[in-house]
């Protein structure tokens, strides 16, 4: 349940930045709203998964994710170029973000 929580957190966080790629300003009000909401739902779904979780592992769990998320959603929806040290590199996080799992 937990972990659903923080995986949940993440996909709200890269939701959100989307948005955030939309916004033109403040003269876009819909991106604005999502991703208020997004962040807003984002922070709520860490909140309480640090109730059970070490406040460490949390935000590590929930910033890779986030991290992995937009990059992913970068490459294959705004067409961003990516090299083999950036994927080395998110390979590393999603390393991490595995053995935070198997050892929390």
């Amino acid at each position: 349940m937990v972990w659903g929580l923080l995986f949940l957190a993440g996909m709200e966080e890269v939701i959100a930045t989307v948005a955030m790629k939309y916004m033109d300003g403040t003269r876009k009000k819909w991106p604005i709203i999502v991703m208020t909401v997004g962040f807003i739902f984002s922070f709520y779904c860490l909140a309480s998964a640090m109730q059970v979780l070490s406040a460490g592992v949390a935000y590590a769990v929930w910033t890779g994710v986030g991290s992995i998320g937009i990059t992913i959603v970068g490459i294959l929806w705004f067409k961003e170029r990516f090299s083999i040290s950036q994927f080395i590199s998110l390979a590393l996080i999603l390393v991490g973000v595995i053995g935070l799992r198997m050892t929390s």
